[in-house]
């Protein structure tokens, strides 16, 4: 018989296992991107998109290359949602993009890079469009599916059913906006939260993709008028 020590430890290891695993995929997918920036040091107004177009394709590549039959990449999301998923997804990324922008607006917060000098459909393509694609992509799609094969589990937070594997991309998702200020990581939580039930409910990232877009749309339109 196995002592007590040694059965709780191999219920804490799948979880390490798949905590490591998340953390190393988002190493994985950013160090490149990172360091052909370091490396070539472009302006603001390309360094912005090349990180997103290096991020996205190491994690097209990853997923492709971890993606098991028969599921193939529908197990990341790739597939089409039911309606009420797209209803929901309009509904709450507009609620909460306005309300965090509100507070970010009315409490001190300080932007990561300067995006003032940047043309109006250039804010549209690169924070609208790709990063909404691209990070949806890397933690609802990649990270949170992967974490989720090794730890399938759901905790309790506030009455409401929580996926172990949407927290931890949640919270990593806002750790990496924690230069932007409290207001706006916290607010990156949320949306990973909102954004992660809505990818493991419906099954695909096109309603993650949808309230991403629209959070950021609200901050977007309010820079812009």
């Amino acid at each position: 018989m196995d002592a007590p020590g040694l059965r709780r430890g191999s219920k804490k290891f799948p979880k390490l296992k798949a905590l490591g695993l998340g953390i190393g995929l988002f190493v994985a997918v950013y160090v490149p991107a990172f360091t052909t920036t370091a490396i070539v040091r472009p302006r603001i107004e390309t360094a912005i998109p090349l990180i997103i177009a290096i991020t996205f394709l190491v994690a097209l590549f990853l997923l492709f290359m971890l993606a098991r039959p028969p599921a193939g990449v529908a197990e990341f999301g790739f597939r089409i949602p039911r309606s009420r998923y797209v209803a929901s997804a309009t509904v709450f990324g507009l609620t909460i993009g306005l309300a965090v922008t509100f507070l970010s607006h009315l409490l001190p917060s300080k932007a990561p890079f300067d995006v003032s000098g940047f043309a109006p459909s250039m804010i549209v393509l690169y924070f609208l469009v790709g990063a909404s694609i691209q990070e949806e992509i890397i933690f609802r799609g990649l990270i949170q599916s992967i974490v989720e094969r090794q730890w399938n589990a759901d905790f309790s937070l506030a009455g409401a059913s929580l996926s172990g594997a949407v927290a931890f991309s949640a919270v990593l998702f806002g750790i990496i906006h924690l230069d932007a200020g409290a207001v706006i990581a916290l607010g990156a939580v949320i949306l990973g939260l909102l954004a992660g039930e809505l990818r493991r409910r419906s099954g695909s990232l096109l309603p993650a993709i949808i309230v991403h877009a629209l959070f950021n749309a609200a901050d977007a339109f309010w820079a812009l008028k």
